[in-house]
């Protein structure tokens, strides 16, 4: 599968919504509360894509992955989300990064992750759910260091404990390694 990265932009807040919502909604079981998880969710993210992405910002990179479908119509299938230079001490921010759930596996989180670094310089971190291993084992996969622990702010976390998850160096993330 091919798979095309590009630079988001107001046409495709609801695009970004979906996919974060499907994203949440399998991810994030038994993490979110499931109430929030079955409803407000896609209003919520709605707002939150449409905000960010209503005019170009230099503080936020928002790269879309597409497939080809065969009519030549392109397909979301996941997006990252990188504020640069958000926090001094740590770098820049992976504020998002999701694949949809029917092509997890497939190297797309990769892709848009060493993507995201190359729109960067200096460290690079996010922040995950302990509760989320298959994220926490990919993250370190790619030599990220689990660095602190903090409760989420998160109302629909209910204060789960997340990982600061830290890249000294983005530039790293960027080639993959010689095999």
């Amino acid at each position: 599968m091919t798979v095309a990265l590009r630079r988001a932009g107001a046409g495709d807040v609801a695009t970004i919504a979906a996919l974060h919502t499907v994203s949440w909604r399998t991810a994030y079981v038994g993490i979110l509360d499931p109430d929030y998880l079955a409803g407000p969710i896609e209003a919520d993210r709605q707002a939150v894509w449409a905000e960010r992405l209503a005019m170009p910002r230099n503080d936020l990179v928002v790269l879309l992955a597409e497939t080809a479908d065969g009519t030549g119509d392109a397909r979301a299938v996941g997006f990252v989300c990188v504020m640069p230079d958000a926090d001094p001490p740590w770098g820049s921010l992976v504020d998002n990064l999701h694949t949809h759930p029917a092509h997890r596996g497939g190297g797309i989180g990769e892709t848009l992750l060493r993507a995201a670094a190359a729109t960067v310089t200096g460290g690079l971190h996010l922040w995950v759910y302990d509760a989320n291993i298959g994220a926490r084992r990919f993250y370190s996969r790619l030599g990220g260091k689990e660095v602190e622990t903090e409760p989420s702010d998160m109302p629909a976390s209910l204060g789960k404990p997340l990982h600061r998850v830290h890249w000294p160096d983005a530039s790293a993330l960027v080639m993959p390694p010689p095999a």
